[in-house]
């Protein structure tokens, strides 16, 4: 049966980022393994517009044409990882000590900001017809362009955020991404 084409989404169940290892041209466009952005409590997808308009005679509107660009991307999650900020920054973890000793560190420089995939999960869903498990966004090449990674206040929980802009890969799919609407659920890619 047709997957239902609309649906009340309520809740978002899941969010995942993984490090881009390859997208050249003519290829497909490849992912290191992807890492849970916990404890993940709003999501939201904009697109950003081009538009331009030719005037004739008068000021008339003649034509008039528009596309996305790109998409803007932001979230907003629960617990600080140490994995997810390796991802948005792409300077490599490192693990010292042993046992009860261990440190993890990540250090932060002005190295270029990598690229990476993002998905997420909706699965608490309402629809008038042919019943959905779930809805699935992925954006395949995003950068970093902001938000608040690590705070901290007084009697307060403190929740990350980040914001992102995706663009198209050169690798294979060409596409900025694809809202998926599943009867079967079948998760986020690993």
């Amino acid at each position: 049966m047709a997957a239902a084409g609309s649906a009340i989404t309520f809740d978002v169940a899941d969010c995942k980022i993984a490090a881009v290892n390859a997208d050249a041209s003519g290829g497909a466009t490849t992912y290191h393994s992807s890492v849970d952005v916990p404890g993940i409590t709003e999501v939201s997808l904009e697109p950003n517009f081009i538009t331009n308009e030719l005037k004739g005679d008068g000021g008339v509107v003649l034509a008039k044409k528009g596309k996305i660009d790109r998409l803007n991307f932001s979230c907003t999650y629960g617990e600080l990882s140490i994995d997810v900020l390796d991802v948005l920054l792409g300077d490599t973890k490192a693990a010292a000590g042993s046992s009860d000793a261990e440190t993890l560190t990540l250090g932060m420089t002005d190295a270029s900001l990598p690229y990476f995939r993002i998905q997420f999960l909706i699965n608490d869903l309402q629809t008038s017809g042919d019943s959905l498990a779930e809805v699935i966004v992925t954006l395949q090449k995003a950068q970093l362009t902001g938000g608040t990674l690590v705070s901290g206040s007084t009697d307060a929980f403190n929740q990350p955020t980040f914001t992102a802009e995706a663009i198209k890969p050169a690798g294979t799919p060409v596409q900025f991404g694809q809202i998926q609407f599943l009867e079967t659920a079948a998760g986020l890619t690993a």
